[in-house]
């Protein structure tokens, strides 16, 4: 499965945080929504805390890799491990380009306990917004998502997407994939070693059988 890879530097993805939607003050002093709060880890958690295996995954929104993940591994994976107790999974942000960073200022702007609904919108929408960057109404398409999530008028968004504190907060997730040399999309950590997105993420059943073994493995 090929990868999408990381931008050249991160400072150039910070740098893009406003010009993507082409409105946003750059204000620092705008404050975040009173609802915004930082999650207790970097990264956005399903399942239990003492899941015996944690897998992390590192995304981006615009990624047709990590929409397929999305769309076709992760129901399996939530409805057999996460649901169950086995896995815990954290979803770490690894912005590629302004869009990315944009989409993920929104998602965390609607708050911890509406992330993964955004995220859900986002893959949904992911061919809108590849079609709407074509033609300068990108903006458009990621207002009606925020909108559906409680990001009221462009006022909000412009305000959400220019805060400070969050995008700090989508700079260090995105760093601690330094830690294990993570620079492309999608890449996943289990149990503390790098996942490559091979052959085992090509289809349900063979993620299945992947997480299966890990799990037999812990156990003897």
């Amino acid at each position: 499965m090929a990868l999408v890879s990381r931008p050249s530097a991160l400072v150039s993805v910070l740098a893009l945080v406003i010009a993507a939607c082409g409105n946003a003050t750059g204000d620092d002093t705008t404050p975040a929504p009173a609802e915004v709060t930082a999650p207790a880890v970097l990264g956005h958690v399903k399942g239990a805390e003492d899941a015996p295996l944690t897998i992390i995954e590192y995304a981006s929104p615009t990624c047709s890799h990590c929409k397929h993940f999305h769309d076709d591994i992760m129901p399996t994976l939530e409805g057999k491990f996460i649901s169950t107790g086995k896995v815990k999974f954290i979803f770490r942000e690894y912005p590629l380009n302004d869009l990315d960073v944009v989409a993920y200022a929104m998602a965390n702007c609607a708050g911890e306990d509406k992330f993964f609904d955004v995220l859900d919108d986002l893959f949904e929408h992911q061919p809108d917004v590849f079609e709407a960057s074509k033609t300068g109404a990108v903006k458009q398409v990621f207002l009606g998502i925020a909108a559906r999530h409680g990001i009221a008028d462009e006022a909000a968004f412009d305000a959400c997407i220019a805060d400070r504190p969050i995008r700090q907060r989508i700079a260090d997730t995105m760093m601690t994939g330094d830690t294990f040399g993570v620079n492309a999309t999608p890449t996943f950590i289990v149990n503390g070693t790098v996942k490559p997105a091979d052959g085992d993420v090509r289809s349900p059943e063979a993620f299945e059988a992947y997480v299966n073994g890990e799990l037999e493995k812990l156990a003897q």
